[in-house]
């Protein structure tokens, strides 16, 4: 499929299935859940209970450092390749597969997809103070090759800050689409850097857990939306994704068409079929970073889209002064948008998925 040029407007909000937190127990639910071995999770009988009730001592002994690391075992057991593959590494396979290509195989076409939307920080503990300096991972993977594909990722000497009014982790992926064709796993591993420490080791869990999401069970025909909440001695964070049936992929690009980008921005993507919007770029009022050639940098590029749906691209933009103080204020959804002397043109790669 060929890259498509948004010259015209993409589609109207509101149109398709409006996504809706469902009952999980009728749509789907975990297969699995690590961190604090205590936490109460869905039993086989849909009873909530302790993972390790029938141990007690053992469940108190596991705490989210052994749960993680006994998860990490169980994958290089069965993927690593006796060390040959680290856990840490991360997905080869990049977006875009099939954009370009002359002939498509018979095996390309829409399939059920995840999107992610917002990583959020909700509660702290009282060993903890606002604001945060987080650094860390959050990733998904699939079983296209089960490695990891990074949402989030950043070192001890790039933290991101967070308040108790921002506490929304600023994603960078996924690099492609996260495919459901078997449950996919997620994976956090937060820290809080001891602003009075140069040792990691002063560092605190933030979060330190892992989940996987239940897709085979769900049977619905609709693409819906799912939060799911993890405690954790530190704190609470919230997940929240949804479920794409029969979808397909979308990488988007952003280029300075006309001026020098002396402007603010917030740019998302929304899918009608959901009806959320996808953070791609959000510079809180500071310049857009462009590069040589034009090109904005955005933090996120690839979405996925039901194929039935519509993709709508939208921007909240303002106009910057010498001395870096708004002029003008824009907000719409086209693929062509002007503010000021600039003009940003936005342009998406659709491509089938494996």
């Amino acid at each position: 499929m060929e890259a498509m040029d948004l010259e015209a407007k993409l589609g109207e909000n509101g149109h398709g299935h409006k996504g809706s937190d469902l009952d999980p127990e009728k749509a789907a639910g975990q297969v699995l859940q690590g961190g604090d071995a205590k936490r109460p999770r869905e039993a086989d009988n849909g009873d909530h209970r302790s993972a390790m009730e029938t141990d007690e001592e053992e469940d108190e002994e596991l705490g989210p450092e052994r749960c993680f690391e006994l998860h990490r075992k169980s994958w290089l057991s069965m993927f690593g390749r006796n060390g040959a593959i680290p856990f840490e590494a991360e997905t080869q396979y990049p977006p875009m597969c099939y954009t370009d290509i002359p002939m498509l195989p018979a095996t390309a076409g829409p399939g059920d997809t995840m999107e992610v939307f917002f990583v959020k920080v909700n509660q702290i503990t009282s060993d903890l103070q606002w604001p945060l300096d987080v650094y860390g991972i959050v990733a998904v993977r699939d079983s296209l090759d089960w490695k990891r594909n990074y949402l989030f990722s950043r070192g001890r000497d790039n933290c991101q800050t967070l308040t108790s009014q921002d506490s929304l982790l600023e994603l960078t992926g996924p690099s492609r689409a996260i495919l459901l064709w078997d449950e996919p796993i997620f994976e956090i591993d937060l820290k809080v850097k001891d602003k009075g420490s140069s040792s990691s080791e002063d560092d605190k869990i933030l979060c330190l857990d892992f989940f996987g999401y239940n897709n085979i069970s769900y049977k619905g025909s609709l693409s819906y939306t799912r939060t799911e909440v993890l405690s954790s001695k530190h704190s609470t964070v919230e997940v929240r994704y949804a479920h794409l049936k029969r979808s397909v992929e979308a990488t988007i690009t952003a280029r300075i068409s006309k001026g020098s980008g002396n402007f603010s921005a917030r740019l998302t993507a929304c899918n009608t079929s959901i009806g959320e919007d996808v953070v791609l770029l959000d510079t809180r009022g500071k310049e857009v970073f462009v590069n040589k050639d034009g090109e904005v940098t955005l933090q996120r590029r690839v979405v996925v889209v039901e194929e039935r749906a519509e993709l709508i691209l939208g921007i909240k933009a303002e106009q910057l002064g010498d001395a870096g103080v708004s002029s003008t204020k824009l907000e719409k959804k086209f693929g062509y948008f002007h503010i000021g002397s600039s003009s940003l043109h936005m342009v998406v790669a659709w491509s089938l998925l494996p």
